[in-house]
């Protein structure tokens, strides 16, 4: 089977670029805690910027959506003249056609290992000298460009943003819309149990997608995608950013907090967790 009928075959949406951005976090983290094992490092320094590159395509796979042009061309100049994208795009065009692997040295000090780049790389040393630390910093701008999509085009990639009263109405159409674009007719029995419009939008987004990497988001950058306004009798029983799952150790620091110690909170402006 070709590679067009393989793309035709599997289902592609954003959860792809979801995946990808995942993936690369993944491998991130083995990187941090590798212990004192180079070509283990290596191996999985590898992956990493196959993931991380790979990320960046799917990303560029969505340019059909409206607005994405427009969206993406502010963010496309600035990934080719940073120095740090520009590094990892070489490094993974070098490695994926047979070079070396780039990772040659390592310290050791009070229990903890850190990688360091071929002499020969051109980076300032003390970024030359600890891997993860750079790659967690490339990490940390792929994430940015992808919480950026959710938020400037999210009604077009994140259900939970697309179906609310509030976009629906932007469209001239109700809940009764929505619920027959989801499952084909309207449904009768929450509007006989007496659920009120807010309560079938709360329902009907419980049967839909979401992005799978708020963990991600609320971890690395401070702050979730932009979350629906909730009815107003669901306040009171409001999860926790714990309890949605968001929290998330960032690779090579033993907890939040020592993470923004470091990297401070990265998104601008107030939390998008009040409603689109």
């Amino acid at each position: 089977m070709g590679d067009a009928s393989i793309d035709e075959a599997v289902r592609h949406d954003f959860e792809t670029v979801d995946h990808k951005i995942a993936e690369a976090e993944f491998f991130l983290q083995r990187m941090a805690g590798i212990g004192f094992d180079t070509f283990t490092f290596n191996c999985y320094f590898s992956a990493y910027l196959c993931a991380s590159r790979t990320a960046t395509l799917a990303l560029q796979r969505f340019r059909h959506l409206p607005g994405f042009d427009e969206w993406y061309a502010p963010h496309r100049l600035p990934l080719k003249a940073d120095k740090l994208a520009k590094l990892f795009l070489d490094l993974r065009n070098a490695h994926i056609h047979g070079g070396p692997y780039p990772v040659t040295r390592s310290v050791s000090h009070q229990g903890r290992t850190r990688f360091g780049l071929d002499r020969s790389i051109n980076i300032s040393g003390s970024e030359q000298d600890d891997v993860v630390s750079i790659c967690r910093n490339h990490f940390i701008l792929l994430l940015e460009i992808v919480y950026d999509c959710y938020v400037q085009l999210g009604i077009h990639i994140d259900p939970q943003q697309r179906y609310t009263r509030e976009h629906y109405a932007t469209l001239g159409k109700t809940i009764d819309d929505a619920e027959v674009e989801i499952w084909g007719w309207i449904r009768t029995s929450p509007i006989e149990d007496g659920l009120s419009e807010d309560d079938r939008w709360d329902e009907l987004r419980g049967h839909v997608g979401e992005c799978t990497i708020n963990h991600l988001f609320y971890s690395y950058l401070g702050t979730p995608t932009p979350q629906p306004l909730m009815p107003e009798e669901f306040a009171d029983f409001d999860y926790s950013p714990e309890d949605k799952g968001w929290t998330h150790v960032p690779a090579g620091f033993a907890s939040i907090e020592a993470y923004q110690e470091v990297h401070g909170r990265r998104t601008k402006g107030k939390d998008n967790n009040e409603g689109t």
